[in-house]
C-alpha cells in the first residue's frame, strides 16, 4: 500500500479515486454486517408419560442461529422438581447432522457424536465410525427436525420420505420412513417408523405434529433419545412451547 500511493502522481484524478474505493469497501462491508444476521431463540418441551400424562421431565433449549441457519444449541434436561438430568451440546457442522455431546447425570456417562465429510466418530455405550455415501440421506440426533424442514413441501403434499438415523448406542444407521397421516386445523401431523420388519416389531412408532404456517415442531410422541435412570430411554409425549420465538 505505501508504494501503491507514493508511486502515484497527485492529480485531481488520483485524489477523487482514493474516496470513491473507500466508499465502495465501506458499503461492502455495511452489506455484509446487514446481511448476517444473529439470533438466540430459547423454547421449552414438557415430557408427559404416554400412559399417566404425569410430567416426567422438561427441555430447555437455548439455540443459537445466523441468517435462520442453526450454529449452536444447548438442552438442558431436568426433572419436575428442577434437578439436572442431562445436558446436550450441539455444534451444527450441518443443520440435520450435528455434532453433539451428551452429558447423564444417571446413569451417569457421556455419549459424543463427531461428523465429518467421511462419516462420523461415536462414544457412546459402543463406540466406533460409521461412514456415509449419501451426503442428502443421513441425519443425526436433533438434526431431525431440520430434515423435516427441507422436506416439509413434498410432506405438505402427502408423499412419505425415507432416510437413515444415527443410532449411537448401537454404532449403526437404522433405516426410518416418515409419512404423514392428516392435516387439520392449520397442522401436518407425521408418522415415524422403522423400515426393517423385525425392529418394527420391538420399535414403536412415532408420532409428530407441526404447525403448517410457523412450520414449528408442536408435539412428539414416543421413544425419546433420553437415558432413564433404571435403564433403557423414556417414552414420552412432548409438547413444545416457543413464547412468541420465531420458528427454530
Amino acid at each position: 500500500m505505501t508504494l501503491l500511493f507514493s508511486c502515484a502522481p497527485t492529480t485531481h484524478r488520483a485524489r477523487a479515486t482514493k474516496p470513491l474505493f473507500l466508499g465502495l469497501l465501506l458499503a461492502g462491508l455495511a452489506l455484509t454486517s446487514v446481511a448476517e444476521t444473529s439470533e438466540t431463540i430459547e423454547f421449552t418441551g414438557n415430557a408427559y408419560d404416554l400412559d399417566s400424562g404425569d410430567l416426567l421431565y422438561t427441555e430447555e433449549h437455548r439455540l443459537e442461529q445466523v441468517d435462520g441457519v442453526p450454529q449452536r444449541e444447548t438442552v438442558f434436561y431436568k426433572t419436575p422438581e428442577g434437578d439436572e438430568l442431562a445436558q446436550k451440546d450441539m455444534t451444527y457442522w450441518q443443520p440435520s447432522r450435528p455434532a453433539y455431546r451428551l452429558t447423564v447425570v444417571d446413569p451417569q456417562r457421556t455419549e459424543t457424536v463427531e461428523p465429518n465429510t467421511d462419516g462420523v466418530s461415536i462414544e457412546s455405550v459402543e463406540s466406533g465410525f460409521l461412514d456415509w455415501s449419501d451426503a442428502d440421506g443421513y441425519v443425526i440426533d436433533g438434526g431431525f427436525h431440520y430434515f423435516i424442514l427441507d422436506h416439509f413441501d413434498t410432506l405438505l403434499d402427502g408423499d412419505s420420505v425415507e432416510f437413515q438415523f444415527l443410532a449411537p448406542t448401537r454404532t449403526r444407521w437404522l433405516g426410518l420412513r416418515l409419512r404423514p397421516i392428516e392435516q387439520a386445523d392449520g397442522q401436518l401431523m407425521l408418522e415415524l417408523n422403522v423400515r426393517n420388519r423385525l425392529l418394527s416389531l420391538v420399535i414403536s412408532d412415532i408420532e409428530l405434529t407441526y404447525d403448517i404456517d410457523t412450520r414449528r415442531l408442536l408435539r412428539y410422541a414416543g421413544l425419546t433419545n433420553l437415558p432413564k435412570p433404571g435403564g433403557g430411554n423414556y417414552s414420552a409425549n412432548i409438547e413444545y412451547d416457543y413464547a412468541g420465538n420465531d420458528q427454530p
